[in-house]
């Protein structure tokens, strides 16, 4: 078939189809036709025996044997029929004209209807009963009674024999005249099939011949429009491609550079975000260390780490990483000069070469970077995101020698930043440089130890009320910081950060339970009023764990859980709100009291009042950093307090420094205030003594 020509394909479509169907109809018709001229001939010998038999009935009963061998002369005169014979009761013959082939047990059968008694492929019989017929003039001449209801009596037979040798020449004469037609119709359409075939198969030869023209090369080639219909616009879209050809032909090479430089960009860009690629970066980087080696100006890297990148990716999914990176990528651009090189290395790591930029006014732009990665607040859907990044800081100057001494420089002190807490900004010379990741390894045995060994410092930072609707007693929040012999103390959200990465934040987060509890019974002992409290990870809320630790304790104290208020981030109850919603209920169930930390940095924090329903909200920093210049922050904090207090909500002003900030808070109906300029932060069991217990 693959070596058929488009001519010998068009004649086959043609033929081969018409072929059949004709091949099919007639012989459908022939077929059809035979059958009716064989059932003409059965129903004109049914009806021959049919019209015989009543003739014959008088003639057997007064046995007037010549007027029966008339009625089987004329029989035999019809058209077809080569014998008749008429046959008394007993199966006698008493009349027979023509050809007779039936043999003798067939006339002396007793048939009850008309129909075929013998049939061969020379001839076919029919026979039929001859039945005596009783009129009502005869009942009155019978002497015995007669049974009208009787079935007549049958007083002989006739039979008819047609020759078939007739429908046997007009069934050929049919079949020869199907076959005639077939042949005939086959050749019509051959001559049209070839005819077609030719007109459709020259322009189409045409067409290829000049194919393998243009892809040898020859870009001259026509083809003669002279078809109609589709094929002439093949034609001339051939020939209106063959002058399109020369022209791209010399545009190519136009196009080839444009590709080149598209590929170049991509080769040196990041697909998602637009800036440069790590390799571009390294480039970049090479070239600033070649420039200060050789006496040029010093620059400075900053390797960018974002911070709490993850749990966007795991509660949003990619697409909202993916939206979160561009955003992040104009927020950097937009406070960096045109000099300077922004790229992301991978991830949600970034990197920062500052050109002819470095000692304090290089710090100064990677703590900017840092305060406006704090201040960003990633918002998808319903939930919002406090992000923050982790900077590390590496001079470039003729020191350095290698750019991975640069990157080993870099990693190890964004590494450190956010070991020491997150959103910070940590400088580290590329000399003697330690891995970062020997800094960041043993942290759950670290953990496990401090927790086994005492190291884990619980302190206490006191609020101090500012109205007089306050509750009664002292009032303290738990914090923590690990000090480790020989190692410089890190802060609770260090630790709280890598405990997660380790699922050991749970354990912390019971331990501030069981400090808590066991004051509050002390203090019970000694009819003293104290509040504390404890603030919980994420991760917290969705082991059942840890409100089981909270029942037992409060249950092994033999207290109730007023005096306990358990907070979590407002960011937490976002991204959480199920577990959150839940873990409240529970933990009132104990008697014990629910508060929201970092409240009001959200859009949807009006939102978490209804559905968590707090006893008390701890304010963002970004509403009382700046609360003496910035009346947004002052009008935002106004609201919250009308709200919270319209719904017998406590509110706490986190990070006051200064006496000033104490009278605004009081002003605006603040509840409580904490920080340095209310009392400074001293070991839980020296305060706990001192403060609530010495007390009179």
């Amino acid at each position: 078939m693959n070596q058929f020509t488009l001519r010998h394909r068009l004649l086959l479509l043609t033929l081969l189809p018409s072929t059949l169907i004709a091949i099919a109809l007639v012989t459908y018709f022939t077929i059809s036709g035979m059958r009716t001229l064989e059932g003409e001939l059965r129903a004109k010998g049914q009806a021959t025996v049919r019209y015989l038999a009543p003739i014959s009935e008088y003639g057997i009963i007064a046995g007037q044997i010549e007027s029966l061998y008339g009625l089987a002369q004329a029989t035999v005169q019809e058209s077809g029929v080569k014998a008749a014979i008429i046959v008394n009761q007993k199966g006698r013959a008493i009349a027979v004209s023509g050809r007779v082939s039936l043999a003798s047990e067939s006339l002396r059968s007793n048939l009850q209807d008309p129909g075929v008694v013998a049939e061969t492929e020379q001839w076919i019989a029919f026979g039929a009963p001859v039945r005596r017929s009783l009129q009502e003039s005869d009942a009155l001449f019978e002497s015995a009674p007669v049974n009208v209801n009787a079935p007549p009596e049958t007083i002989g037979h006739v039979f008819v024999e047609f020759d078939k040798s007739e429908l046997t020449s007009r069934q050929q004469e049919l079949l020869v005249r199907g076959l005639l037609i077939v042949l005939i119709g086959l050749l019509v359409l051959a001559v049209l099939a070839i005819a077609m075939a030719d007109n459709l198969a020259r322009p189409v030869m045409r067409l290829v011949k000049a194919v393998r023209d243009m892809s040898s090369g020859h870009l001259d080639t026509r083809v003669e429009t002279s078809s109609s219909g589709e094929l002439g616009f093949l034609e001339q879209g051939f020939n209106d491609m063959a002058n399109h050809i020369e022209e791209a032909h010399q545009s190519l090479h136009v196009r080839i550079e444009e590709a080149t430089a598209q590929l170049a960009y991509q080769a040196r860009h990041d697909a998602l975000t637009g800036l440069f690629n790590r390799r571009e970066f390294e480039h970049r980087l090479e070239q600033a260390l070649e420039a200060a080696q050789a006496g040029g100006d010093e620059g400075t890297a900053l390797f960018i780490d974002l911070d709490r990148f993850k749990p966007v990716n795991d509660i949003c999914g990619h697409l909202a990483g993916d939206e979160l990176l561009r955003q992040i990528a104009l927020l950097f651009q937009g406070r960096l000069r045109e000099e300077d090189t922004l790229a992301r290395l991978g991830g949600d790591e970034f990197g920062v070469i500052l050109a002819n930029c470095s000692g304090n006014r290089a710090r100064q732009v990677a703590e900017d970077l840092c305060g406006l990665a704090g201040a960003f607040r990633f918002i998808w859907q319903d939930k919002v995101f406090a992000i923050g990044a982790s900077i590390g800081l590496t001079p470039l100057n003729r020191r350095v020698r290698t750019i991975n001494e640069v990157m080993a420089a870099g990693d190890a002190a964004c590494y450190r930043a956010k070991d020491s807490g997150r959103n910070q900004v940590c400088e580290q010379e590329a000399l003697n440089t330690p891995e970062r990741r020997q800094e960041g390894n043993g942290w759950a045995s670290r953990i496990g130890e401090a927790l086994a060994a005492g190291h884990l410092q619980i302190e206490a930072m006191p609020l101090t009320g500012l109205q007089r609707e306050c509750l009664p007693g002292a009032c303290v929040e738990l914090t923590a910081r690990l000090l480790e012999p020989g190692q410089p103390p890190i802060a609770l959200s260090a630790l709280i950060d890598a405990a997660e990465r380790y699922d050991l934040a749970p354990l912390i987060d019971v331990r501030f339970v069981e400090v808590a509890i066991k004051a509050l019974a002390e203090a019970k002992r000694r009819n003293k009023l104290l509040n504390c409290l404890v603030p919980l990870s994420s991760a917290s809320l969705a082991q059942r764990t840890v409100i089981e630790a909270i029942a037992h304790e409060l249950q092994a104290q033999n207290i109730e859980g007023t005096g306990l208020c358990l907070l979590f981030s407002e960011e937490v109850s976002s991204q959480q709100t199920s577990q959150a919603i839940e873990f409240s209920r529970q933990a009132r169930a104990l008697g014990c009291q629910v508060g929201l930390n970092d409240f009001g940095g959200g859009l949807s924090s009006f939102s978490h009042l209804r559905s968590i329903a707090p006893s008390c909200v701890k304010l963002s920093r970004s509403l009382t950093r700046d609360l003496g210049g910035n009346r947004a922050s002052t009008a935002l904090l106004r609201a919250i307090q009308e709200i919270t207090a319209d719904q017998h909500i406590f509110s706490i002003a986190d990070g006051i420094e200064d006496g000033q900030s104490i009278d605004q808070l009081k002003e605006l109906g603040i509840s409580y205030a904490l920080g340095s300029a209310v009392a400074p932060c001293e070991p839980f069991d020296v305060w706990l003594h001192g403060a609530v217990l010495r007390q009179l």
